[in-house]
């Protein structure tokens, strides 16, 4: 999970599929819950990406198999007043 303070240019190369959504923040955080007995860094708590707080924010999915990695994941969270949908790949 990677937290900016403005909106990075999408990226996707190397994603098989990109997602971004609008959220909103009422108490000043954002959480992903964990998952019992996943692979790598499933299973331990991720970072708060609310840098500002309460508020409007934009999450962005990344998501790819990786052969033996199995199935991968980078979530982007960045300010932004937009409640839409956007779909990149």
């Amino acid at each position: 999970m990677k937290a900016f303070d403005s909106a990075p240019p999408p990226r996707v190369k190397g994603w098989e599929q990109v997602a971004e959504v609008g959220v909103v923040s009422r108490g000043g955080r954002l959480e992903a819950p964990s998952c019992e007995g996943g692979d790598q860094g499933a299973g331990r708590p991720l970072p708060n990406p609310a840098l500002k707080g309460p508020g409007r924010c934009r999450l962005r999915v990344y998501s790819r198999v990786n052969g033996e990695a199995g199935e991968e994941h980078l979530i982007v969270v960045f300010p932004g007043r937009s409640a839409g949908k956007v779909v990149y790949r």
